[in-house]
């Protein structure tokens, strides 16, 4: 078992599952760290605001990260194949981390007053909001946006990087 799981991550999509949840674990670190930052020492945003902007100014790295190191594509984006399905997949996490973050705010002061622990909860919540896309993610950029086989550059229109 051990040794197919080793296999596994050897191969390319499992190089590419790696490297897609170091993504993963690098813009989550830096989500926290604007939730922190805008809403438990600051205290310049509302829990669910923390959480939309916290989530908003990772979409771009997230992006990148997972187009070019994960899947490691390179050249020009495609608008309908590759930047529009992402952005779709992508607001659709911000809007339920925002939402889950309000929420998980409300339920922290029905527990406490500790803008700590609200700020856990904020966390927390925007953490499991795309933890529960995460899988569904993975799928989706794997068949069907980043795969190498479906991408015909014919006449479709391509946008630069720096669009995004």
């Amino acid at each position: 078992m051990v040794s197919r799981i080793i296999q596994y991550l050897k191969s390319k999509q499992g190089a590419t599952l790696m490297k897609y949840a170091a993504s993963s674990v690098i813009t989550t670190v830096l989500t926290w760290v604007i939730i922190i930052i805008t809403f438990d020492i600051m205290k310049i945003l509302s829990a669910g605001a923390s959480s939309f902007v916290a989530s908003a100014c990772m979409i771009p790295p997230s992006y990148y990260l997972n187009r070019k190191w994960a899947w490691g594509k390179s050249g020009k984006s495609h608008l309908w194949k590759e930047i529009v399905p992402f952005w779709v997949i992508a607001l659709t996490g911000l809007a339920l981390a925002t939402v889950s973050g309000e929420y998980a705010a409300v339920l922290a002061h029905h527990i406490t007053k500790s803008r700590n622990v609200a700020t856990l909860f904020v966390g927390a919540a925007n953490f499991m909001s795309y933890g529960i896309l995460w899988s569904i993610r993975f799928v989706i950029l794997n068949k069907l946006l980043f795969s190498t086989h479906h991408h015909n550059h014919g006449n479709h229109e391509l946008v630069e990087e720096h669009l995004v």
